[in-house]
């Protein structure tokens, strides 16, 4: 007979159903985490565990018995086993009130407001099953119980299920987008990492757009069948682990969050741009109401610093543009040289290796090869990997196909009269460099967007002219660091004194060890654009009509990035 249990234990006890035996025999209480996505705590003669990744809760519990009350041994077993149920059914009462819904909601908020989720969670409760029981004898006579339950967190019979009315019901102030914001790929999911944000997980996490704290995806959003089949979301510990689990499928969209939400930390906040390419991806494929959503905690910081991830550069260089140049622009004269030196200053100082590093040049930097180049890089690089790319050539402003202003990089055969059909667009960019896996992504951009024509500059007008967008060229968001040449209305300069673009002359010399400003023997990006800026803004000032200003755009501790190290 089930003992009688409060209403919150009986939350608890049916998702026990789904865990298995496995899981119990290894005595899980007594070894460290596995992951962040598995929460553990021990507490006396109890335990409990959340493993959001693989969606159960499960609890253990341990008694003994009086031995002057039991008849014989066999009776002893029993009354420690008795003992032992009630303790593990009421740490699953604890345990169960305190799983968070979201952001600002638990489980017990729910069962106190709402007598339909209580009955529901407390009649599946009933139904609850004991994983694994256990008794051993113990030193100097008597016996020791364990038992072992567990609950699921989504699909059937789960506690997902159990609050999913409630939860779907709660008001939300959508985040309505731009309609006309496109996404490049045929995304099959979404894939939200969370790895750098102080995130505690939930059964139903909303994403928030973060200028307005609209709500871009939440229970309200997902299909009940899908809901109740496997939950509102999924986690998983790595992307690729995330694909494995086929909830996403094999292209998902990923997006990174730049913070976390609410009193439990349990709603994730993305960027404009990524709050965009969401529901982009939902208009194209209805990948938010079918629950195709994945949150990846990977590994802290500290611990992926401590592995040897492999470093990885794109490196492109445009002098000789096709036909002489977009709309016949006059050629440069050191932008292939940038990428050739700037490739050997990451050989020489900061542990690329030569089959990491690709080098486009002139004919060989057309559009085609840029993107094949970037999905190659998708393919190979991991999690604690590292990414440099760099472009060095013309930048323009234009209209892209949403009719909006838009800044380009100018490949080899690209045209000013179709840079949406022919350049490499700010927002796709973005896009490409958001469906890398690695943790660290580092983009210098040695062009200028405001046209002047001469060899000298490296921006290009198109005909029409085009008001800047209120933006960066492009967004940074967490593990993303842009450094660009040049503010959006100057030019950026390349020098012959200098033999090469402005910016890239002086990030040579500061990986080659000057930029080391605090002499521990590594150059991070800060230091990076910290010894940069000021020469760049100097040397123009006393060499150009117009000063040029390197621009960094960099989100929490991502300017921290290891570029260079002493040999």
């Amino acid at each position: 007979m089930t003992p009688a249990v409060s209403g919150c234990a009986a939350a608890l006890a049916v998702l026990l159903v789904a865990v298995s035996p496995q899981a119990a025999a290894a005595q899980w209480w007594k070894e460290p985490a596995t992951s962040r996505l598995d929460k553990k705590s021990v507490a006396g003669a109890t335990a409990a565990r959340v493993k959001w990744d693989d969606g159960y809760i499960e609890v253990q519990a341990g008694a003994t018995a009086d031995p002057a009350l039991a008849l014989n041994r066999a009776h002893e077993q029993g009354l420690a086993r008795d003992a032992a149920r009630p303790l593990a059914y009421f740490k699953l009462a604890e345990i169960v009130e305190g799983v968070a819904i979201d952001g600002t909601t638990i489980v017990k908020n729910a069962m106190v407001t709402d007598q339909t989720v209580r009955a529901t969670v407390q009649g599946r409760i009933k139904g609850a099953v004991v994983v694994q029981e256990t008794v051993r004898d113990v030193p100097g006579g008597g016996v020791w119980a364990e038992v072992v339950m567990g609950l699921r967190l989504r699909g059937p019979g789960s506690l997902a299920e159990s609050v999913r009315g409630w939860a779907a019901a709660r008001p939300a102030d959508g985040f309505a987008g731009d309609g006309a914001f496109r996404v490049s790929g045929a995304y099959t999911g979404v894939v939200v990492d969370a790895s750098d944000a102080p995130f505690s997980p939930a059964l139903s996490p909303r994403l928030l757009e973060e200028g307005s704290s609209k709500v871009v995806f939440g229970p309200h959003v997902v299909e009940p069948a899908a809901f109740a089949q496997q939950g509102p979301v999924g986690y998983a510990v790595s992307l690729p682990e995330a694909v494995r689990s086929g909830r996403v499928g094999a292209n998902p969209l990923i997006v990174r969050a730049v913070a976390a939400s609410g009193g439990q930390q349990g709603d994730l906040v993305l960027s404009r741009n990524d709050a965009e390419r969401v529901l982009a991806a939902e208009r194209a494929g209805g990948v938010l109401g079918r629950a195709a959503v994945t949150v990846v905690m990977g590994r802290e910081r500290s611990e992926l610093a401590a592995r040897a991830g492999r470093r990885h550069a794109l490196l492109v260089g445009i002098d000789d543009y096709q036909q002489g140049g977009p709309g016949g622009a006059s050629r440069l004269s050191f932008a292939a040289r940038d990428a050739a030196s700037l490739g050997q200053a990451l050989a020489r100082r900061g542990g690329f290796a030569s089959d990491a590093v690709t080098v486009l040049d002139d004919r060989n930097a057309t559009r085609a090869a840029v993107l094949a180049a970037l999905e190659r890089l998708r393919a190979v690089v991991r999690e604690e990997d590292s990414v440099v790319l760099f472009f060095s050539g013309h930048g323009s402003m234009g209209p892209g196909e949403d009719a909006r202003p838009h800044y380009y990089l100018v490949p080899w055969d690209g045209r000013l009269d179709d840079l949406a059909g022919t350049a490499l667009m700010d927002q796709h960019l973005e896009e490409l460099l958001g469906q890398l896996p690695a943790r660290e992504v580092v983009v210098i951009l040695d062009a200028c967007y405001s046209g002047g024509g001469a060899a000298m500059i490296r921006g290009l007008s198109a005909r029409s002219a085009v008001t800047p967008p209120a933006r960066p060229p492009l967004e940074a968001t967490v593990g993303r660091v842009v450094i660009s040449a040049s503010r959006p209305e100057q030019p950026a300069y390349e020098d012959a004194q200098r033999g090469g673009g402005l910016l890239t002359s002086y990030v040579v010399e500061g990986l080659d060890g000057a930029a080391d400003l605090d002499g521990d023997g590594r150059v991070t990006v800060l230091e990076l654009f910290q010894f940069v800026s000021p020469r760049v803004r100097e040397f123009s000032r006393q060499h150009y009509p117009s000063e040029q200003t390197p621009v960094l755009e960099v989100r929490g501790l991502s300017g921290e990035i290891v570029l260079a190290r002493r040999p």
